[in-house]
Order: structure tokens, then sequence, then C-alpha cells
């Protein structure tokens, strides 16, 4: 009888082999995610998270944009900072740090006291509304209408000083023809912080006045920022709910009341643009 010819061994590990190293490599993955569990420091976690909630960004209406760190992304979605710029806003510069390292310099963050949170805080502000001075002075400067205004800053917003008797005529609250265009160029500088926060405020002098239409000086400021408001909304497309209007007539003067010339600086309409943080905090 003759023998049956053997089967040579195929070539390689057994098929079982390949489903042990699967097993081992699991439970490997397994032990690794224990041991990293039970070593974590939940405190820096903490400190870590709470690094976020200072950090401000929006997803806003006709799209959507960065407001502090973030980067603008298509479909309406901003992107967070990096850890770095997380903790360089909880109150240090981390660059270059990471590890420990950066978890340290925000425990230092937190070590800050109320007086120097509230010194970096208006640091910040304070270059952010350097920056949006620079910009609007230049394009005050294309249109030509730098000398017809102006222009200063602080750490909440810049602020833009519009003659009274540029838009008005004495007593009157409706826009003269003659500062349309004024307003207009005024709308064209104004639409690039269309999603900061943006006030109108009327200021009269202290000369009372009684008419059929205006009762007093107070009514007659707020008329004067209503109608600003209505002109500069006909000329570009801002977002309603970032614009206010206020009327203060003689509260706020900015020069003695006394003469005519100091009656003339108080006759104004001021527009204050405020600056990401304080729009958005």
């Amino acid at each position: 009888m003759a023998k049956r010819k053997e089967q040579p061994p195929e070539e390689g590990s057994p098929a079982w082999m390949a489903t042990f190293s699967d097993l081992m490599n699991l439970l490997l993955c397994f032990f690794v995610l224990l041991f990293a569990s039970s070593t974590m420091d939940e405190g820096k976690i903490q400190r870590i998270a709470a690094s976020f909630d200072n950090i401000t960004f929006n997803v806003l209406n006709d799209g959507s944009v960065s407001l502090v760190d973030g980067e603008l992304m298509s479909g309406g979605v901003t992107q967070l900072p990096d850890i770095n710029s997380v903790l360089t806003e909880a109150g240090k510069n981390v660059e270059g740090t990471t590890g420990d390292e950066a978890i340290s310099s925000s425990t230092d963050a937190e070590k800050l006291s109320d007086e120097e949170l509230k010194e970096e805080y208006e640091k910040r502000g304070e270059e952010q509304s350097e920056e949006m001075y620079n910009e609007i002075v230049q394009s005050a400067e294309s249109y030509s209408i730098d000398d017809q205004i102006i222009i200063d800053y602080n750490a909440q917003y810049v602020e833009l000083n519009l003659n009274g008797s540029i838009l008005f005529d004495s007593g009157d609250a409706e826009v003269k023809d003659e500062a349309k265009l004024f307003l207009q160029k005024i709308a064209s500088i104004l639409v690039k912080y269309k999603y900061c926060i943006i006030e109108i405020e009327g200021h009269t002098d202290n000369v009372p006045i009684s008419t059929s239409q205006f009762e007093n000086n107070r009514e007659l400021s707020a008329e004067r920022a209503r109608n600003v408001y209505e002109y500069l909304i006909e000329q570009e497309n801002f977002i309603d709910s970032n614009l206010k209007i206020a009327g203060y007539g003689e509260s706020n003067p900015v020069a003695s009341n006394a003469t005519e010339e100091g009656r003339a600086k108080n006759r104004r309409v001021v527009i204050k643009i405020y600056n990401q943080q304080n729009s958005y905090n």
C-alpha cells in the first residue's frame, strides 16, 4: 500500500498566533491607559480646563468671525487657539513651553492678584483699541475727512467725535443734505467693525430749548443720535443688535459752556466703537 504523501507545512506563523498577538496588544493598551489614569494629576487637568473660561469666541450671522485668537473657518465655525494661546490669555506667555512647564505657567497665572489681572485686562484692551485707532485714522485720511472728526481711544473703545454743526442746523435734528456724503464715509469706516458694539451718542450745550418738537436738550440730542443711526444703517449692512443710541443732552460737556467756542464743542455726536474684548466679555 502506498504511503500518503505528507503535505509541507504552511509558511509563516499559525493563524491562532495572529489572534493571540492582537489580544496581547489590546491588553497592553488597556493597562497603559489604566496606569496613565492612575497617575494623572486631577488638579492640573482642572487648571487647564479653567484656563479656557476667559477665552472669548463666537459664531455670528453672515458666516463667522474669530473674536480673539481663533481662526476664521468656513461654514461658520471658529477654531480654538492652541494651548500656548490659552495659557497666554490666562495671564502668562508660555510660548516654547511644554508639559509641566506650561501647566506651571498656568498655575502662576492663577496666583496673579486682582490688581495684576485688571492691569493685564486693560493692557490687552488698550492694544486692541490702538490697533483699531490706527486703522480708522488711515481710513479717515483716505476719505479726506480726518480734519472733520476728532478720533481718540482708551482701553475700551475708539471714539469718533463729530461736530454737531456739520450734521444739523441749530435746534434741528434732521441730518443736513450737505452732511450726508460725510456720513456715508463714516458708515464705510464703521461697517468694518460691525461685529463690535457701536454706540451713537447725542450731546448738546446748556442753552435751554423748548419747541413744539423738543421739550428739552435731552430730547433733541436723543433724536439727533437716532437720525444718525437711521442714516448709517441705510448706507451699510450693520448688525442692528450691535448698535446702540443714547441722548445725553447737556449732561456730559467736554468744554466750558461759558463761551461760544466751548458750546460749539459740546454740540456733537459721539460714536464709540468698542474693541473685541469689551464687545463680547
